[in-house]
């Protein structure tokens, strides 16, 4: 099995289920970047609520972060949630 650079590192180090997943995206204010990272959330965990995503615009509004937690039961939902994350134009950066 190839292991791609989306993957859970030190797989050793992760406990399941995870009660409260955080993530927060980053990218430019012109894309709807909430609705973009709900639509890939849903995919991976659907009975996320987006209405618990908060954003927050950079200072010259040029870029927004987008914030959310849920809860995650097995690796391969976050494999393939940062997978999708990766692959999304709209998204600079995943933490």
């Amino acid at each position: 099995m190839t292991t791609k650079s989306t993957d859970i590192q030190n797989e050793e180090l992760w406990q399941f289920p995870v009660a409260a997943y955080p993530l927060k995206v980053m990218g430019e204010a012109r894309f709807p970047l909430a609705q973009i990272v709900a639509d890939i959330i849903r995919r991976h965990v659907p009975d996320f609520d987006p209405a618990t995503i908060e954003m927050q615009p950079s200072s010259k509004g040029t870029y927004v972060s987008v914030r959310a937690t849920f809860p995650v039961e097995r690796k391969e939902q976050i494999n393939g949630l940062y997978a999708d994350l990766a692959a999304e134009p709209a998204v600079k950066m995943a933490l």
